[in-house]
């Protein structure tokens, strides 16, 4: 009986360590950041900050961005707009309504 037991924790350890392991997926680029080659639309940036990817976390509460400068609300722009999935037109636009009203 106790060979038995034996035998089927051998096999099982066998089984396991020779089983393929699953591979690892290639993590995404980062996002581009704001350059000077891409030009945001400032109007584009604001139907954007004013439509349903944003208000589905923030709901109308864009009051915040003239309360700070556009150097403290950049990284974290950047970070929301790849969760909100935007795309690159749409974060350069973004950045542009951020940048013309943030506080100086």
């Amino acid at each position: 009986m106790k060979k038995t037991i034996i035998a089927i924790f051998v096999f099982t350890g066998f089984v396991i360590a020779c089983s393929p392991k699953a591979s690892k997926t290639p993590t995404p680029p980062p996002p581009a950041p704001v350059t000077a080659a891409g030009v945001g639309s400032v109007d584009a940036g604001g139907l954007i900050i004013s439509s349903a990817k944003c208000t589905k976390c923030h709901k109308d509460q864009t009051g915040h961005v003239p309360n700070h400068s556009f150097a403290e609300q950049e990284k974290l722009m950047q970070a929301m707009a790849k969760k909100a999935k935007l795309t690159e037109q749409e974060t350069l636009d973004l950045m542009a309504y951020v940048k013309a009203k943030a506080k100086s």
